[in-house]
């Protein structure tokens, strides 16, 4: 009677395990992790070669002659040497003040390197925006990345 209920046990146990062990396959087996990465990495960042400068003018408004050391530069042109995605510019005072800039759009189709860029608007705390009087002028400080 022993050897029949040792026989009993160990094919319960047989079955349990194939059951249980084909659940537990069964979720395992619709499990998927796309592939990922991770690393770290340098790479050399360099600067932009500035060509082709232009800037535009705009009257003082004030007395005296409209142009010349009284007026205002209220945007600037160039050319790049490399492409870029995002352009502004800045310019500065003898004192390294920022006093004037903007922001730059694509020149166009016939000058993929080139870019325009106007002064920031005018607003109530900055009633000239972005111009600058060419007086005080000293630096061009073009911000670009890719």
């Amino acid at each position: 009677m022993r050897r029949y209920f040792v026989a009993k046990v160990v094919i319960a146990a047989a079955v349990l395990s194939a059951i249980g062990g084909g659940a537990a396959s069964a979720f395992t087996a619709s499990n998927y992790v796309t592939p990922s990465y991770a690393g770290e990495g340098i790479g050399v960042v360099s600067g932009y070669t500035v060509s082709n400068i232009h800037y535009s003018l705009e009257p003082s408004g004030g007395s005296g002659p409209t142009y010349g050391n009284n007026a205002n530069i209220s945007g600037v042109s160039f050319t790049l040497n490399n492409p870029a995605t995002s352009v502004g510019y800045v310019l500065y005072d003898s004192g390294n003040v920022a006093i004037g800039g903007g922001t730059c759009n694509p020149a166009g189709s016939g000058n993929p390197s080139g870019w325009n860029c106007t002064a920031y608007p005018s607003s109530q705390a900055n009633p000239g925006g972005g111009w600058a009087p060419v007086q005080q002028v000293t630096q061009l400080d073009v911000v670009a990345a890719n």
